[in-house]
């Protein structure tokens, strides 16, 4: 009788398992279990660094600035502390913010090896999938380690010094784009930038110049479109922060993300292919004795991945990383030299004290790259920008790979870090009227900040205090920042030498962050629109025959005869 009634029960319950109902009753029982986890998640964890209470179910998501969040970040470390680690919720997500530089350097500099991976963001698994693999945003890793070294092997401080005739012409060939372009403003005066700014960067790792490599199907607007794409995705989204957005079918275009995604990876591949192109073309040509002195890095890795066997690389990451140290050189880039541009024009005596600095130090001939380590208001400049109206005020978050404790709070392991250069920058107690554009400070003290005995240079220096944070820090600090400053001063040497800037139409420039300035990619100026003239007593014979000089020294390390590519 025993065994009947629970054979009866069991196939009560197999009925009800096999029944369509329970499949509604499973999914019910998983969803509600996601949602319960995803908002006690939004509650801070235990020992969090102080930070304002966060709301259930959203976190802390409802009291940001939506356009800068750094703002925000900034008015509650006066609440909790500069100095102490700032706890946040973005959604079921843990956030921490550093709002000093001395606990940038506790925690990214002496702690490096904690702090050297970046947050994972779902919608790159679509970019990327198992075969691309982003230097800039890829977790730290044997790979990452080798690539950092490729690229300082041959981008380094220490190296970029054989690229200066590659400085030198690509400057002044900005200058003939600039004087046979009068009255180019808004998108054409930002084409030749872009061109100019990529350009180096380009001949570096394939050999050839940007705008000259149609044969190989490449095109300045098509590469700047792809990348533009591409970092449109990187913002973490819905799908970061409500992982269950993730599995939604693509009806009425719920899942369209999924398809532009792959788009992006499409475009990523087909311009990396590109630069793999041309390097293959370079390969040959010193295969066969051509007389280049620059070998590029992807035909110095082509080389090594057949003479050495060497497999750490692919082709495809080959052309991945060309897509990328190039890329590096435009969003951020560009906006930075916007935003310098806009503020010479709106500080002009600024404007011409460089002028003058630079014809004093050439001896009234055009700046040489010789030139700029003497032009210590011209760098001083450099850094009171990249102060002032930070171009990364957030930098790239980092996470750490371990729990961490600090002064007793406790970062947990994926946790996002994020340094809030903006308000590093712009701290009072330790930056004279940090609102103020002041390039003098940095001819004061060294790191442009009071000159009080708290902020002697010796102390200051020791605990790695920086001139700004805008390239980032520790493992992960940008590596193309030494051949950014380079090429921006040469070129701004240049273009002051050669040329006037004014605000077009003689509008007021406004930098100011609550209405001159839009958070993209990077923060850059609202509009701009700007004017060059040229300078009384230069003409174009001058520029074109400063072009054709400096030609020749790049046209001798690139192995260019006969006039090539001039």
């Amino acid at each position: 009788m025993i065994s009947v009634l629970l054979i009866r029960k069991m196939a009560g319950l197999i009925e009800i398992a096999l029944s369509p109902s329970i499949l509604v009753y499973l999914l019910l029982i998983y969803l509600i279990s996601n949602a319960v986890s995803f908002v006690l998640n939004t509650l801070r964890p235990r020992a969090f660094p102080p930070g304002p209470k966060p709301t259930l179910g959203v976190g802390n998501l409802l009291q940001l600035d939506r356009a800068f969040p750094f703002l925000t970040f900034g008015s509650w470390a006066k609440e909790y502390g500069v100095d102490t680690p700032l706890g946040i919720k973005r959604g079921a997500a843990n956030v921490v913010v550093l709002n000093s530089g001395r606990l940038v350097h506790e925690l990214f500099e002496k702690r490096g090896a904690v702090y050297a991976d970046r947050p994972w963001i779902y919608m790159n698994t679509w970019v990327f999938q198992h075969d691309l693999r982003p230097a800039l945003f890829y977790n730290s890793s044997a790979y990452h380690t080798r690539w950092r070294r490729e690229f300082n092997n041959n981008f380094g401080p220490t190296v970029i010094t054989r690229l200066r005739p590659v400085f030198e012409a690509e400057a002044a060939r900005l200058l003939v784009k600039l004087i046979e372009s009068p009255g180019a403003r808004g998108q054409q005066f930002e084409d030749m930038l872009v061109c100019w700014m990529i350009s180096v960067s380009s001949l570096g790792v394939c050999g050839r110049r940007p705008d000259c490599m149609g044969d190989h199907g490449f095109s300045i607007k098509h590469f700047t479109s792809c990348n533009e794409a591409y970092a449109a995705l990187l913002a973490p989204s819905a799908k970061d922060l409500l992982p269950f957005l993730r599995y939604l079918p693509n009806f009425l275009g719920m899942s369209e993300w999924k398809k532009k995604a792959l788009d992006v990876r499409k475009g990523v591949i087909a311009v990396g292919d590109q630069f793999l192109s041309a390097a293959r073309e370079q390969r040959a040509a010193l295969d066969e004795g051509k007389p280049i002195a620059w070998e590029s890095v992807l035909a110095r890795m082509l080389r090594e991945k057949r003479e050495k066997g060497e497999t750490m690389f692919t082709e495809r990451d080959m052309g991945n990383a060309a897509f990328h140290i190039v890329a590096t050189s435009t969003s951020a880039p560009i906006a930075y030299f916007q935003t310098m541009l806009m503020t010479l024009a709106k500080f002009p005596e600024v404007q011409k004290r460089i002028r003058d600095e630079a014809l004093t130090v050439s001896g009234g001939a055009v700046p040489m790259a010789t030139d700029i380590p003497q032009m210590k208001y011209l760098e001083a400049v450099w850094n009171e920008v990249h102060r002032w109206r930070p171009v990364a005020p957030q930098a790239v978050p980092h996470v750490p790979t371990q729990d961490d404790v600090y002064n007793g709070y406790q970062i947990p392991k994926g946790t996002t870090v994020i340094m809030n250069a903006w308000q590093i920058h712009h701290n009072e107690d330790d930056y004279e009227d940090p609102d103020k554009f002041d390039p003098d400070r940095y001819l004061r003290h060294p790191l442009g900040m009071r000159t009080d005995k708290a902020h002697d240079p010796a102390v200051m220096e020791a605990w790695g205090a920086r001139p700004h944070y805008d390239f980032g820090a520790g493992r992960r600090i940008c590596p193309g920042m030494y051949l950014a400053k380079q090429n921006f001063l040469l070129g701004l040497a240049k273009m002051l030498w050669a040329f006037e800037i004014h605000s077009a139409d003689n509008k007021e420039i406004d930098l100011s962050v609550e209405t001159g300035l839009v958070q993209g990619t990077a923060l850059h100026p609202k509009d701009f629109d700007l004017t060059l003239k040229l300078r009384e007593g230069r003409t174009k014979e001058d520029i074109m025959n400063h072009y054709y000089q400096t030609y020749e020294g790049e046209a001798e390390i690139m192995g260019w005869k006969n006039g090539e590519f001039r």
